[in-house]
């Protein structure tokens, strides 16, 4: 089992770190927030070839991950700046462990997709907050039928980044084949988890800290479509 440890990093991830000796006192809780939106691109046939991810991170971070960038006149910055983050950030999250913090299932498997695509990253001056977007291509289009429904979840195994889906619209579809499909969201209670998680979520079998902690708390979009 892999072992977590952190190393600073001056991305917008200020929790990517893959260092030995992290303990559990070190990401029980989260450091860094993030709101959630997210886009399932359906093609014709109800396939599902592709999902765009929008972070918008809270304002502490977002303070910090511009510390280093040349504030604008007008208090905004510039744009290749905002995009550096993003390109590093994408680099960083390709490792297997991160994978780009987004989990897929079909038939209890885990579903490949290609390296992530950069859409756009923005500042808002006035709430002081960065928002990223980039889509996760999948390697072949998957078709999500009652039989077969297809599961997402967006965390951060170590759980120092909490992600949560925004209040409003957090799920959106898209494309020629959307037409019937629908998306169910089970939102876990935090203090029932707490209540009843189980040994292995607290200690590795060398007393670290176990690999995947986050995974308790992410919710789980399941997607299904009529077929074709």
């Amino acid at each position: 089992m892999p072992k977590f440890e952190f190393r600073k990093v001056r991305s917008m991830l200020i929790a990517l770190f893959l260092l030995p000796t992290t303990t559990l006192t070190a990401h029980a809780h989260p450091h860094v927030w993030m709101d959630v939106k997210t886009n399932y691109e359906i093609d014709a046939g109800h396939k599902l070839s592709a999902i765009t991810i929008t972070w918008t991170f809270d304002e502490f971070y977002s303070s910090f991950a511009v510390g280093d960038f040349k504030k604008q006149p007008d208090g905004s910055y510039a744009q290749k700046d905002l995009d550096s983050l993003l390109k590093l950030n994408l680099d960083n999250l390709k490792d297997p462990v991160w994978h780009y913090f987004t989990e897929v299932k079909q038939n209890g498997k885990m579903v490949k997709f290609k390296d992530a695509i950069a859409r756009s990253t923005s500042y808002d001056k006035k709430l002081g907050r960065l928002t990223s977007s980039f889509t996760l291509p999948f390697e072949t289009p998957l078709i999500p039928s009652e039989k077969a429904p297809v599961k997402i979840r967006i965390f951060d195994p170590t759980f120092y980044i909490d992600l949560e889906y925004v209040k409003k619209d957090p799920i959106q579809l898209t494309g020629d084949g959307k037409d019937g499909c629908h998306v169910a969201t089970k939102i876990p209670n935090a203090e029932y988890v707490w209540a009843h998680l189980p040994k292995s979520a607290f200690t590795g079998g060398d007393g670290s800290a176990a690999e995947g902690f986050g995974s308790y708390f992410a919710s789980t979009t399941t997607l299904t479509c009529p077929a074709s």
